[in-house]
C-alpha cells in the first residue's frame, strides 16, 4: 500500500498536461479571463470569480475550482480517492466484522468497483462523492450523476499493476446536462500483513474539467490551460520526497516520455472526435428525452420531445413545414448545429 501512496505532486505536473492535448485549436473559440491564485506552496491560474477549495497534503493534495454561478463549470484534481471495494465479498466481510462488534470500517459506504477500471471508477464517482470519507475530506466533492462514457483512451500508467485512461463523458447534476474530460488512474491495494485478502483499490491523480454540455467545446481549452498552469514549490516537493521516499524520480522520467507523445495523443483525439461528437449529441438527446429533426430544404435543425417524429410523420399535412426528417446518423454538420425549439418554429 505504501508504494502506491508515494506517487503524487511531481506526477501532477505532467499528468494534468494530457488534458490540454485533447483540444484541437478550433475549439478555443471562447476564453475565460484568468487570474493567478497564490496558495502558498502552489499557484494556479483560475477563471476570475471562481472559488477554489483545497484539501490534503503531499500525496493526498486536492483542489476544486468551481464557478459559483454554475456548478457544472469546474476544474478538479484529487491525488488519491478511496479506498473502494473490488468485490462484494470483501464488503460483506467488513460488514460482518462490524456487526460482530469490530471497529468501524471508515469506508464501509464506498461502492464496489468491479472491474477496477478508470471508466467504472468514474461511473461510481457519484457514490464515492457522497461517502463519509469524501464528505469529511471535501464536502463540495463533485457529484457526477448518470455518467455516460463517450470515449476512452489508454495512457501510460505511473503505477505498476494499475491503469490510466482519458475519458470523455456526459453526466447530470440537478437535472442539467454536463460534459467533461477526465484523466484517472486506478490500482488495487496489494495484500499486506493484517489484510491478507486485499479487496480494496484506489483512484489516483483523478483530474477533471467540466462545463454545461452546450458550453464545453468552447470552454475546454481555457479549462485545460488552467490545469497546465499549476505550479508547486520545489521546497514543498522536496519535503514530500523526504516523507514519502523516491518514487518521484521514475515519474519525472515518465513525464518526458509523455511530452514526446503528446502530438500522437492529440492527433488520435482529432482523428476520432467527429464520431465521438455525434455520439455525444445522441446520448445528450437520450438523457434529456429529446429528438432532432431537420428541414432538407433549409438545413435547419429542430428539437422536440422524444416520440414527436412518429406523430408528425403520420400527420404531415397538418403542419406548415411538412418535409422534416430525422437527422442522418452520421451527418456531422447537422448534428453539430444548435437545434431550434421545434414547437416555437413549426405550426
Amino acid at each position: 500500500m505504501r508504494k502506491i501512496r508515494l506517487i503524487r505532486i511531481s506526477a501532477l505536473l505532467f499528468i494534468l498536461g494530457i488534458l490540454l492535448q485533447t483540444c484541437p485549436a478550433a475549439c478555443a473559440t471562447h476564453k475565460l479571463k484568468m487570474k493567478k491564485f497564490e496558495g502558498g506552496f502552489f499557484s494556479i491560474n483560475k477563471p476570475g470569480g471562481w472559488k477554489i477549495i483545497t484539501a490534503g497534503t503531499c500525496g493526498s493534495f486536492a483542489f476544486l475550482i468551481r464557478d459559483p454561478s454554475e456548478s457544472l463549470r469546474q476544474i478538479f484534481y484529487f491525488g488519491e480517492v478511496g479506498p473502494v471495494y473490488l468485490n462484494v465479498q470483501q464488503k460483506q466481510i467488513d460488514q460482518q466484522y462490524m456487526s460482530m462488534g469490530g471497529y468501524p470500517v471508515g469506508w464501509i459506504d464506498m461502492p464496489v468497483v468491479n472491474p477496477l477500471t478508470p471508466g467504472e471508477f468514474l461511473s461510481n464517482f457519484h457514490i464515492i462523492a457522497k461517502s463519509q470519507v469524501a464528505q469529511q475530506f471535501m464536502p463540495g466533492c463533485p457529484r457526477l450523476e448518470n455518467i455516460k462514457v463517450i470515449s476512452k483512451k489508454s495512457e501510460p500508467c505511473p503505477i505498476p499493476g494499475g491503469s490510466t485512461e482519458l475519458l470523455r463523458a456526459l453526466f447530470t447534476k440537478n437535472g442539467k446536462l454536463g460534459e467533461g474530460l477526465f484523466l484517472i488512474t486506478v490500482a488495487p491495494m496489494l495484500p499486506f500483513t493484517g489484510n491478507p485478502g486485499g479487496g480494496i483499490g484506489y483512484g489516483f491523480l483523478v483530474t477533471g474539467i467540466t462545463a454545461p454540455k452546450k458550453e464545453f467545446k468552447d470552454l475546454e481549452k481555457s479549462l485545460a490551460n488552467s490545469i497546465k498552469s499549476f505550479w508547486v514549490s520545489q521546497n514543498y516537493v522536496n519535503n514530500c520526497l523526504r516523507q514519502q521516499a523516491s518514487t518521484y524520480a521514475g515519474i519525472l522520467k515518465a513525464g518526458k516520455t509523455l511530452n514526446e507523445t503528446s502530438d500522437i495523443i492529440m492527433k488520435g483525439w482529432e482523428a476520432r472526435n467527429k464520431t465521438e461528437d455525434i455520439l455525444s449529441e445522441k446520448w445528450s438527446d437520450a438523457i434529456l428525452g429529446k429528438e432532432r429533426l431537420y428541414n432538407p430544404l433549409s438545413g435547419k435543425v429542430y428539437e422536440f420531445e422524444n416520440g414527436f417524429y412518429d406523430k408528425y410523420n403520420h400527420n404531415r399535412g397538418e403542419y406548415d413545414m411538412n418535409k422534416l426528417e430525422l437527422l442522418p446518423k452520421d451527418n456531422y454538420n447537422l448534428w453539430m448545429k444548435v437545434p431550434l425549439d421545434g414547437h416555437k418554429n413549426i405550426k
